[in-house]
């Protein structure tokens, strides 16, 4: 068996959606962990690398075509062409996950998110279209730590490359939310 360990550094709010409403504080939430913290979800990274990978394969073709499958499965139901890479959630360390739980600490952990407010613009009037206004939960900049396992010992070359194309992630990412970027390291 063979790991990557590796580390999502963000460098602006970013969301990655719970599918819930905050009611009265927001639209949309962040996804928490039962500590109240935020993670993504491993298929969400797998994803990510996955696409990245896909777009290599654009400006290379038939050159990766086979290691996508490879590293990430077929994307049809065939056991035979299940991947054989495991993605881990990516989550806040557990020496800050520590801190955060602290009861004298507690502030803390609100300070983690914040709440974007968005509106449409009429063309016309340049005013704000009724009922359009629209409130975000986001994450505050952070860093994630995650995981990659692999059924048996693999070239983790294109992995690697695909980290490189990930810019950005999450909700909004065309507008500047989820900038970040992926490295490897050799301790999580």
């Amino acid at each position: 068996m063979q790991t990557l360990n590796y580390q999502i550094e963000f460098y602006s709010y970013w969301h990655i959606g719970s599918g819930i409403s905050g009611g009265t504080y927001a639209d949309s939430t962040v996804l928490k962990d039962s500590n109240g913290l935020p993670y993504i979800p491993g298929k969400t990274i797998k994803g990510l690398f996955r696409e990245a990978a896909s777009a290599i394969e654009l400006y290379r073709p038939n050159k990766h075509q086979n290691r996508i499958v490879e590293l990430f499965g077929s994307p049809g139901t065939q056991p035979e062409l299940q991947s054989p890479s495991f993605f881990s959630d990516a989550k806040v360390s557990r020496i800050f996950v520590a801190q955060l739980l602290k009861e004298e600490n507690a502030e803390l952990k609100q300070a983690l998110y914040q709440v974007l407010s968005s509106t449409r613009i009429e063309h016309d009037s340049g005013t704000a279209d009724k009922g359009s206004l629209r409130q975000l939960e986001v994450t505050v900049p952070l860093t994630l730590y995650g995981a990659i396992s692999f059924d048996s010992v693999v070239d983790d070359h294109l992995i690697k490359v695909c980290a490189g194309w990930i810019k950005s992630l999450g909700i909004n990412r065309s507008r500047g939310l989820g900038r970040c970027s992926i490295s490897f390291h050799s301790n999580s």
